[in-house]
């Protein structure tokens, strides 16, 4: 019979009793699984973040933290990890750390070498009235100016919707889109 423990007597555990404790509360639907989750991963993410932040870039040890710790909690309460939790938690964090060194990266320059073109405020203005005028039609209207309009697409081509409908509706807001441009 599962009995719930408060947060005070959660911390006291160690992870072999606390993952007992999730499977316990996972096998009882019990939301206390969730408390117990967070105190098996706060008992653990200064740790792991620490191992991590030898190994990968400061901008990505929460990332790959968050990977490490994921994967591991996964592995513990689907029964495919092998001996205690914080020897496979090393594990899992050194494995996570040589994924991402082996993920391909986009090239990064620095903000400064950026030369950006100040936007064109034509393009903004018309950028915002299209937002609107497409933000007032309804889902199924919006797809099809989307493919009619936008991507050229024929009107014969537009899935559930007759030609001339679709170009009533693409008729429709070109003008709603004119009205929109006139007033600014």
């Amino acid at each position: 019979m599962f009995r719930p423990l408060p947060e005070a007597e959660l911390v006291r555990l160690d992870d072999a009793a606390l993952i007992a404790y999730v499977r316990s509360a996972r096998a009882a639907r019990h939301e206390s699984e969730r408390l117990a989750l967070a105190v098996l991963v706060y008992g653990h993410w200064h740790n792991v973040a620490r191992r991590v932040a030898l190994k990968v870039p400061a901008a990505a040890v929460e990332d790959v933290t968050s990977e490490v710790l994921v994967s591991a909690l996964g592995a513990a309460f689907d029964g495919s990890s092998q001996g205690e939790f914080h020897v496979w938690l090393r594990t899992i964090t050194a494995r996570r750390i040589a994924d991402f060194h082996r993920r391909p990266r986009p090239a990064t320059v620095p903000l400064d070498d950026l030369s950006v073109p100040a936007p064109d405020d034509g393009a903004v203005v018309v950028e915002d009235a299209v937002s609107r005028v497409l933000g007032r039609l309804s889902d199924a209207h919006r797809r099809v100016v989307e493919q009619a309009v936008f991507e050229g697409r024929p009107a014969g081509e537009i899935d559930g919707m007759e030609a001339a409908n679709v170009h009533q509706i693409a008729s429709r807001f070109r003008r709603a889109l004119r009205e929109e441009l006139a007033v600014r």
